[in-house]
């Protein structure tokens, strides 16, 4: 399919090479990754892969800011953290970027420390102000891991006034 049936009109992705245009002519699939590079460059003469950008990745780790994602269903909201950060003050964080609940209507839900498998769900529960990330995540401090937090919204009941 060209770019213009998939709805990609004025995006320019990859440019296209004469051998891909060619077999773009003679019906073959031709699928372009990020990084295309020779497979003498991917491949050692053993037909094992090389690793390359572990310097590059470290050097970026370095950089790292432990954040706690909140999931929402609009996408998600990042809060930089640290061990000692409690969920109150992530709600506090939560409500400045949706000043149209109230902190009352806030209410973040996780999954108990080191929970996972089965004990995801059944550990899942809203988490109270005091609780801090460390308390909750073991990982808080190495890169590329995340916590996530669920953001629910509480709705007051008008005939009995609570949330």
């Amino acid at each position: 399919r060209s770019l213009t049936e998939c709805g990609f009109i004025g995006c320019l992705l990859h440019p296209f090479t004469a051998s891909a245009a060619m077999a773009e002519e003679e019906g073959q699939e031709v699928i372009f990754t990020e990084n295309t590079a020779p497979d003498r460059e991917i491949w050692d003469e053993k037909g094992g892969l090389i690793k390359k950008g572990a310097a590059e990745i470290a050097e970026r780790d370095q950089d790292h800011v432990p954040e706690v994602k909140v999931l929402t269903t609009l996408g998600m909201f990042a809060v930089p953290v640290t061990a000692e950060t409690t969920i109150g003050e992530i709600r506090q964080k939560v409500q400045e970027w949706k000043p149209e609940y109230s902190l009352e209507q806030i209410e973040l839900v996780c999954k108990d420390k080191d929970a996972w498998g089965p004990l995801f769900n059944k550990t899942s529960r809203p988490r109270d102000d005091d609780e801090t990330v460390e308390s909750l995540w073991s990982d808080w401090d190495i890169p590329r891991r995340m916590m996530q937090v669920a953001l629910w919204i509480k709705e007051k009941n008008e005939e009995t006034g609570e949330w």
